[in-house]
């Protein structure tokens, strides 16, 4: 099987709803335990690649088991991660390769000892600064092929007051692909009680939100408002709403269109505020149930967890339709995540998307679709057989990075690199060698689609890169 087939295979899987209410039964059992040694972990491993080949096979004897899972797909190719090249460039260098034609890495040397540079929405930044810390000046690039394109970078000035405190300073930004990539340096740093903080809008090109903060710890809290980023003007996003009734507010989470927002607190817990009728309401209130958290679908619906089980260790999940009160259950009995059992197990929910991971704990993992119930298991991998294992969603929830590492090494020494395409039905795992040529630091998306690994040389801390990698 070419890389081609196994491309136009992927595009074939579609739900099919039968057979995942069987799984999803299944998932609502309690899992039972299943040894699996580690020492067969190289041998699954090795053999993924044709497992996989046998799959196709099997699927195009099977609909149903075509429809059943999300396919392991084992890169045979070994990446082999640069090692330090010695002295630092006096501006970001970067170099690009495909491994096993599926898999672009973009290396990226940082000049400075990376002081200043940062990464976010898709984009490489520094901060210039002047000795007392103040910031003069800040540069975008953009990581396209084997090219860091240099973006041009913009200003807004602003000034707004909030609960008798001046908030005036200057967002920095810039725009690529359609996405603003915003920073404030903050009005007060951390000598005062107050800071604020620019965020961008996904889709917006045009303005930001500004989270104006008060107080700390117990204290905290915070208020949004819309800036201009033309004009400079600012506007109150919940006036008149009745946003009152969730003060204080410590966490804030917007619809697409900002026409509606789940309000947070501390001390008051979940409110659902929409902005177009001016009202703001209790999730309790609106649902009639216990809610333990909340976030958007990406239609407008809202997802609902509910705390379950004897000890309250475990989760429902609900779906509200504000528009019609409609409340629906997709999900009961849901064992909360224990990642620091010898076997980690349980379901894993990530904020912003409609899906979440289950895993059992014999290992097998699950995607599950928050929505509408549905269950897709992932095929012929087992997360009982990774060392250190870390599952990481991107922003919208569509994928999820997943990275096993080697305790033996310096820094992370992530050994195996892969991305859950949930959207595709297909999880890609890379093996990697010489990764402890290098401290590895950090994990993290750097945008919708590319993995960001942060990394600096073991004797000369002045080496320092950015790895990218987009599945």
């Amino acid at each position: 099987m070419n890389t081609r087939d196994y491309r136009n295979a992927m595009d074939q899987l579609n739900p099919a709803p039968d057979l995942e209410g069987r799984i999803k039964e299944q998932l609502n059992l309690p899992p039972r335990r299943q040894a699996h040694p580690r020492r067969l972990a190289g041998k699954a491993l090795v053999a993924a690649a044709a497992i996989a080949c046998t799959f196709m096979v099997a699927m195009a004897v099977s609909p149903q088991l075509r429809a059943a899972v999300l396919t392991f797909f084992h890169l045979e190719e070994t990446e082999q991660v640069p090692g330090p090249v010695g002295e630092a460039p006096e501006e970001p260098e970067m170099t690009q390769t495909t491994i096993d034609g599926l898999v672009e890495a973009q290396y990226i040397r940082l000049p400075n000892a990376g002081a200043g540079y940062d990464y976010g929405v898709g984009t490489l930044f520094q901060a210039e600064r002047a000795d007392d810390g103040t910031l003069l000046a800040r540069h975008y690039w953009a990581a396209e092929g084997d090219q860091l394109v240099p973006l041009e970078t913009h200003t807004t000035r602003f000034s707004t007051t909030w609960e008798g405190v001046t908030y005036t300073d200057t967002v920095y930004w810039c725009e690529y692909e359609g996405a603003i990539s915003c920073h404030c340096d903050g009005t007060a740093g951390y000598a005062l009680d107050y800071d604020c903080n620019a965020i961008a809008i996904p889709g917006s090109t045009d303005s930001v939100i500004l989270r104006l903060s008060q107080g700390s710890q117990t204290d905290y809290r915070q208020y949004p408002v819309l800036l201009d980023l033309e004009t400079g003007a600012v506007t109150d996003l919940l006036d008149g709403t009745g946003w009152e009734k969730a003060a204080p507010l410590t966490d804030i989470r917007w619809s697409d269109d900002l026409s509606a927002a789940i309000l947070s607190s501390n001390r008051t817990g979940w409110f659902y505020c929409d902005r177009t009728a001016q009202t703001t309401t209790a999730l309790d209130q609106l649902t009639g149930l216990e809610v333990f958290s909340a976030w958007f679908d990406q239609d407008g619906a809202l997802i609902l967890l509910t705390l379950s089980g004897s000890e309250g260790d475990c989760y429902d999940v609900w779906t509200w339709q504000p528009e019609n009160g409609q409340l629906k259950r997709t999900f009961s009995q849901l064992p909360v995540y224990q990642s620091r059992e010898e076997n980690p197990h349980g379901f894993q929910f990530f904020f912003g998307g409609r899906r979440g991971i289950y895993v059992a704990e014999d290992g097998t993992v699950s995607v599950l679709d928050l929505v509408t119930g549905g269950t897709t298991i992932v095929e012929d991998f087992l997360l009982s057989q990774q060392e250190n294992a870390t599952l990481i969603a991107n922003t919208s929830g569509t994928k999820v990075l997943f990275a096993s590492y080697d305790d033996q090494a310096d820094g992370l020494g992530i050994s195996s690199l892969g991305v859950m395409d949930l959207e595709r039905g297909v999880f890609t795992l890379l093996d990697r060698e010489n990764y402890d040529a290098l401290h590895e630091g950090s994990l993290s998306w750097f945008d919708e689609d590319r993995v960001a690994i942060t990394a600096h040389g073991k004797e000369d801390y002045n080496e320092t890169y950015l790895y990218l990698y987009r599945f």
